[in-house]
């Protein structure tokens, strides 16, 4: 299966302590990869799975997950995270 590379980018992080904007992490070839000292919430990567998942399909343009959407919220009602996805 030929697949897309991903950057993962935190935008926004408003009440969460668990990252920062500017945080990345990468999937590559389907693996998770994060950068030395970089970590990921477990709440958070949940909530990623599904679209990144979308996003790594190659598709038709106009016809992917990120033609539809590029940014996802983490789903903890008390913070305010924004990650970016966007391929590399």
């Amino acid at each position: 299966m030929d697949l897309r590379d991903l950057k993962i980018t935190v935008v926004k992080a408003e009440g969460c302590s668990r990252t920062k904007p500017g945080a990345t992490f990468y999937v590559r070839n389907a693996r998770l990869e994060l950068p030395p000292g970089e970590s990921v919430c477990v709440f958070a990567l949940g909530s990623l799975l599904m679209p990144l998942t979308g996003a790594m399909m190659k598709t038709a343009p106009g016809e992917g997950m990120l033609d539809l959407l590029q940014e996802w919220q983490c789903p903890d009602p008390q913070t305010k995270v924004i990650y970016r996805i966007e391929p590399t």
